[in-house]
């Protein structure tokens, strides 16, 4: 074994030797059970993978590793998601194109290299991370087996009765021009201001004076007895009458208690305006772009100039914007595809109940989102690159649907005499909802993910699963928390908190990343902290270390692997690991490496590092003991397999410099904890062990030097004073 550790040069090595002797691949003729993994396919074209992301896949694929030593066929696919509208923004910002201005078929070529650009580039950043996965199972959301897969799911949802087209208000993004879903949005808080606008004789306070134009009724709560008289009341600047109704829902202390019904400025107007049968004066049209902070700047100086603004009041008030571009949304009247939510929501959350959540108090949150759900799902999006419906129009408006034996169709492209093609596209995660079925695993195992996408990925595997198989996508799902900066923030390139796992892994290391990001509670956040980085590159070096001790004392010697130990303090290290193994094998069976890696630390660091090593040199060096060396054997093989999971590159290393009983140590058996090991209780010599090193910190004196130490505990051992003796 060389004097240091290179783990820049081992780690490459080992990356080609899994892929060579196809370590991780899945064994379709084995007969060990199957553990399959449902592995959330990162956006090839978003913003670049952080060390948030590297947390959230590492967490799980850990599990993937933990599963294999525990005899399980692990099937561990790698997806990527190139489809849907991240990929187009990204298009469209790099190349600085408006999409409308070329073809389609030139957009989306373009779309396609980049994605392929994207996968190859992530891929290379998930082999040098050490992630398990089987790269012969890769697939991609815009390939054709998932194209075909997703459109027939669309067809059977349809002909079920599950999916419906209509025209209705829906929510619309003005920078993106696409129809979008309650799931892509998010809640921001913003600065604004409430306009006292008068209405004749009396005034109405709103934050949209934009709207004026769309406003189609006046309403109040019909126990406010200031308005009782009002039946109808004039619209400024446009001059028009709209009625005046009564709603209980009105807040009377909010502005003047007044409340302007537009069509349409947020959900509670589409609520009157379906509720009364209100008149509909749409102020935004599809396709129609609109600058809505231009729009209402000009409106409040007509007002103003007109003399019908009374005052305007700053306020800080929550506002919708969708996720991708944080634009604040609107609502338009469209013709789009629906898949029907709002009268199955008791089946949603029965489902919920079904399923097994790490953590438990996730599943909170799903129940929350599904109690919270207003709208059926709008699954058409009005863009260029992603999915087609597999949908043609007759004269009369009318569905034709695509045969399934022509599936993957474009419509667009396969023109059809006397039919009109359906040029939107679906919603992404119309085909990620579907990755239990296109990696042929239905249900999964497990399904490991971030809480953000609960109310997309989650949810909507959990509706398609429902609807199509009338069962669970998967059997249990494990929740990761965000990875932060070291602030406690977002990771992000604006904020300049945006780490490169690639410069880290140069620096420290694979291992000594993957040590960090198995440092979370399930499902919590976890903070970037170089400390705990450089934590893991220590125990990395620990390991190497304590393994060089022990590889010219094993290098020629034949492990006995069940012998009864004669010594105490053999006896007390087989102890110490034998609860080693039931607290990590009992916490990664919940899926809390965390605690499984605090339990294995504790007994690498304190008992084998700092006291069982110092404890036998003597017997090795001395006496040749070969109870010392068949104990230390059998404690290091289990010390790396226990470490296996969490750091797969210097366990490989120092397995194959050491033992090599199979082609890696990655398909060796996790250990198995003996019920016979009994506690030899020499605890009071270690108290005096620890007694003697705190004497030695307080006088400085080196931890080798000796000293005459007076046993202070008479009931000792004759035994444990020997070798007190020669401590």
């Amino acid at each position: 074994m060389t004097e240091k550790y290179n783990p820049t040069e081992r780690e490459k090595h080992w990356q080609k030797y899994w892929e060579k002797e196809q370590i991780y691949k899945f064994n379709e003729s084995s007969e060990k059970p199957v553990f399959s993994i449902d592995t959330p396919p990162p956006y090839v074209n978003a913003d670049h993978l952080h060390a948030g992301h590297i947390m959230s896949y590492t967490q799980a694929e850990l599990i993937a590793r933990y599963k294999r030593m525990r005899g399980y066929n692990v099937f561990y696919p790698m997806g990527f998601d190139d489809n849907g509208l991240p990929t187009e923004r990204f298009v469209e910002k790099k190349y600085n194109i408006d999409k409308t201005k070329i073809s389609r078929s030139d957009f989306v070529k373009l779309c396609l290299e980049e994605t392929k650009k994207g996968a190859e580039g992530y891929q290379k950043l998930w082999q040098a991370l050490g992630i398990s996965v089987d790269w012969s199972r890769t697939y991609s959301t815009m390939d054709k087996n998932s194209q075909k897969i997703s459109q027939t799911s669309f067809i059977d949802l349809y002909q079920s009765g599950k999916i419906y087209r209509a025209e209705k208000p829906i929510i619309w993004c003005v920078t993106c021009q696409t129809a979008i879903s309650q799931a892509d949005l998010e809640d921001e808080e913003k600065d604004g201001e409430l306009n006292y606008i008068k209405f004749g004789d009396y005034l109405i306070a709103t934050t949209r004076p934009e709207l004026l134009e769309s406003c189609v009724a006046v309403f109040y709560n019909p126990q406010d007895s200031r308005y009782k008289n009002l039946k109808k009341m004039k619209v400024p600047i446009f001059d028009y009458e709209v009625p005046v109704l009564t709603d209980e829902s009105v807040d009377p202390k909010f502005g003047t208690g007044l409340m302007m019904v537009c069509t349409w400025g947020d959900q509670e107007d589409i609520k009157k305006w379906e509720k009364y049968k209100l008149a509909t004066r749409p102020f935004i049209k599809p396709g129609e772009k609109i600058n809505i902070l231009e729009n209402r700047k000009t409106r409040l100086e007509q007002l103003q100039a007109a003399g019908l603004l009374e005052k305007s009041e700053p306020i800080k008030h929550r506002v919708n914007v969708h996720e991708r571009c944080l634009t604040p949304i609107e609502f338009i009247l469209a013709k789009q595809w629906f898949v029907s939510l709002l009268n199955n929501k008791k089946d949603f959350l029965q489902r919920g109940e079904e399923l097994k959540w790490h953590p438990k108090f996730m599943h909170r949150r799903y129940q929350d989102w599904v109690n919270n759900l207003s709208w059926d799902w709008c699954i058409s999006r009005q863009r260029y690159y992603g999915v087609p419906f597999p949908v043609y129009y007759d004269q009369n408006d009318q569905p034709v649907l695509a045969q399934k034996s022509e599936l993957p169709i474009d419509p667009r492209e396969t023109k059809k005499t006397g039919l009109k093609p359906e040029v939107d596209v679906m919603d992404t995660w119309m085909t990620s909802s579907l990755t239990p079925m296109i990696i042929g695993q239905h249900p999964a195992s497990l399904r490991p993910q971030a809480f953000e996408i609960i109310r997309t990925w989650l949810f909507y595997t959990m509706v398609k699963s429902h609807y199509q198989k009338n069962s669970l996508p998967f059997k249990e799902v494990m929740i990761s928390g965000h990875g932060l900066d070291e602030k406690g923030r977002k990771i992000s390139k604006r904020l300049g908190s945006y780490q490169d796992p690639q410069k880290i892994i140069a620096a420290f290391g694979a291992d000594a990343l993957r040590y960090w990001a198995t440092g979370a509670r399930l499902g919590h956040n976890l903070r970037y902290r170089q400390e705990e980085v450089q934590k893991g590159k220590r125990t990395v070096t620990k390991l190497w270390n304590a393994s060089q001790f022990a590889w010219p004392h094993l290098a020629h010697f034949a492990t006995q692997k069940n012998f009864k130990p004669q010594n105490k303090i053999d006896a007390w290290i087989l102890y110490q690991l034998n609860q080693t193994i039931k607290t990590a094998t009992k916490n990664l069976e919940n899926y809390e490496y965390s605690k499984a890696r605090d339990a294995i630390d504790n007994f690498f660091w304190s008992k084998f590092a700092d006291n069982y090593l110092e404890f036998i040199k003597y017997r090795l060096y001395q006496k040749n003991d070969a109870e010392a060396k068949n104990t230390l054997s059998i404690v290091l093989l289990n010390i790396l397999k226990l470490y296996a999971p969490i750091l797969p590159f210097i366990t490989e290393e120092i397995y194959q410099k050491i033992y090599k009983f199979k082609r890696s140590l990655h398909r060796e058996s996790w250990p198995q904890a003996k019920s016979e090991i009994k506690n030899p209780k020499i605890e009071k010599f270690l108290q005096e062990i620890e007694e003697i090193r705190k004497y030695k910190s307080e006088k400085k004196l080196a931890m080798n030097a000796p000293v005459v130490w007076k046993i202070k505990n008479k009931a000792m051992p004759e035994e444990i004073k020997n070798i007190m003796n020669l401590c």
